[in-house]
């Protein structure tokens, strides 16, 4: 395990092979009594023995967590939290990552939240912040949860990946008797070579809404009738009056009894603001829930002011770096999605703000993919929901016919018309969270956009007539143009790779509609040596 002090920041780095003789062994000891030992590749075999080793893993780390009794690991594992989150604005701001890696430091800000959370159900004894020996105590006991935390979510990307693709990996033994998971087929190449290549890239490069963080601090100002700066200060103001310590903890009663007073309001409201904002053992999920429900609003990743019962009391325990990240997150992670803390929900305020932001989120994806349209001179039609029809009443498709197409999108130089539906998707970063997309997509998108395909390919001579009316064009015909369907995204998924229909990214659709870029075919070598060109839908 090593201790870098980086940029002023002190970070644990991840060290995979310090336990392998230890859990990963135990592991294989566990799968191998209870399914034997040999090569798995049947879809449930392999999904039952993925789902027992993520049991496995959870119990260690949660036994880990549970043998803390007294306050001092947890105010550790905050600091350690906290100097992670200016480590990262230092890299975002340009610094160098150093002798970090990229992956293992974000699994290891995750597993310090999964920690910090969990501590909430702990009846604490008071502690001091861990000097000497006790920090390097607390280091080794961090970095066996930093092993067992990254074997969590791997077997939890594994299992959601078996679950969408089906007989996606094989489980078999080295001649150490310890476990592997391999990708069955192509699938490996296609995941390191296309799926893992191409994402970093499509993430960076997506569209999101600037205004995001000063419209939720304004309609937090508008409906609790605060000033969101002032009631975030207080929690500062009152941490000064005990210590100037980052890691001063306070009872949360009296934050709200505080903002009540200053600002004139309803100590219910004052107290609905805080507890949105909080997270302890009443609204915490369980580890389990924590790692299946990433994106949940009952996480510290959105609620900052972790609450812990120490010696019988409630105290709070509140980072500025915390504050400041977790309003980013919820901002562009959270509200335009229907999504707040259900305590800001009693407020009928914040409701209706919140269905707005939800209304309005499809239209900032929409107005980027105009904008490339407009600049490239494409013939298109947006929003449509019904057609200009000559000497007639329009027809209206809004219905059972087709229902409304965001994008109707005439390529002369293919002779194509496409036809696509937008989805302006939270960001996912994980195999769980692409799960409930590709769910949502196979479902429900896919039905939707081939009524709308299917119509529009039975009635081009009615989409012809409306664009010579719009555009007012005498002589054009796209009676022999083939139509495609597609969706635009903003942020990658998994359905990218493996739906009925192509789904180009922002990142990728100026470059996709002039034919730089295509899906990429990959050569594979089967078992047999037999080479195969594996083209999109690359997990089928």
């Amino acid at each position: 395990m090593a201790r870098l002090n980086i940029h002023g920041n002190i970070i644990l780095t991840f060290e995979f092979e310090a336990y392998v003789d230890v859990y990963w062994k135990e592991l294989s000891e566990f799968i191998i009594e209870k399914y034997g030992n040999k090569v798995f590749d049947d879809n449930n075999e392999v999904e039952a023995i993925l789902l027992d080793s993520f049991d496995f893993f959870l119990k260690k780390f949660q036994s880990l967590i549970e043998e803390e009794k007294t306050f001092s690991f947890f105010l550790y594992t905050f600091f350690l939290n906290e100097q992670s989150w200016d480590f990262l604005i230092k890299i975002r701001s340009g610094h160098s990552l150093g002798e970090v890696n990229e992956n293992d430091f974000s699994i290891y800000r995750r597993v310090l939240k999964l920690i910090l959370e969990q501590g909430c159900d702990i009846d604490l004894a008071w502690g001091d912040f861990p000097t000497g020996a006790q920090v390097l105590g607390f280091d080794e006991k961090i970095q066996k949860l930093y092993y067992l935390g990254s074997w969590i979510y791997t077997f939890a990307e594994q299992i959601a990946y078996q679950k969408m693709i089906g007989n996606a990996h094989t489980v078999d033994f080295d001649s150490a008797n310890l476990i592997g998971v391999e990708w069955q087929k192509h699938y490996g190449k296609v995941y390191t070579e296309i799926v893992e290549s191409e994402i970093p890239e499509d993430y960076s490069n997506g569209v999101y809404d600037i205004n995001a963080v000063r419209d939720i601090k304004a309609a937090l100002n508008s409906c609790f009738k605060i000033d969101y700066d002032e009631a975030t200060s207080i929690i500062f103001q009152v941490k000064r009056h005990f210590s100037n310590s980052d890691l001063q903890t306070i009872e949360p009663y009296v934050l709200p009894i505080n903002l009540s007073y200053i600002k004139g309001i309803e100590t219910i409201d004052a107290e609905n603001f805080y507890n949105g904002m909080s997270i302890s053992r009443t609204n915490k999920l369980s580890l389990q829930d924590a790692i299946l429900k990433p994106y949940s609003t009952e996480r510290y990743m959105y609620r900052p002011i972790l609450i812990y019962c120490i010696d019988g009391v409630d105290r709070a325990l509140i980072g500025e770096g915390k504050l400041t990240e977790s309003l980013y997150i919820l901002a562009n992670n959270a509200i335009s999605w229907n999504t707040i803390p259900k305590e800001w929900k009693l407020n009928k305020c914040m409701v209706r703000f919140m269905s707005r932001k939800g209304n309005e989120h499809d239209k900032i994806l929409e107005d980027e993919i105009e904008a490339l349209l407009l600049k490239n001179k494409y013939r298109y039609c947006r929003n449509i929901k019904s057609f200009k029809r000559p000497n007639q009443n329009n027809l209206n498709i809004d219905n059972h016919l087709a229902g409304e197409i965001d994008f109707i999108i005439v390529d002369d130089s293919a002779r194509k018309i496409f036809v696509a539906d937008s989805k302006y998707n939270k960001s996912k970063y994980e195999a769980i969270g692409y799960r409930t997309d590709y769910s949502n997509f196979l479902k429900s998108y896919e039905r939707q956009l081939s009524r709308k395909v299917n119509w529009i390919r039975d009635n081009k001579i009615i989409l012809q007539e409306h664009l010579k009316i719009i555009y007012n064009l005498s002589d054009f015909s796209i009676t022999t143009y083939d139509v495609e369907g597609l969706f635009f995204i903003n942020t990658p998924t998994f359905y990218m790779y493996n739906g009925t229909y192509k789904a180009i990214t922002i990142n990728k659709l100026e470059s996709f509609l002039l034919g730089e870029y295509s899906l990429p075919v990959l050569e594979y070598q089967d078992c047999s040596g037999n080479v195969i060109n594996i083209h999109h839908p690359y997990f089928k």
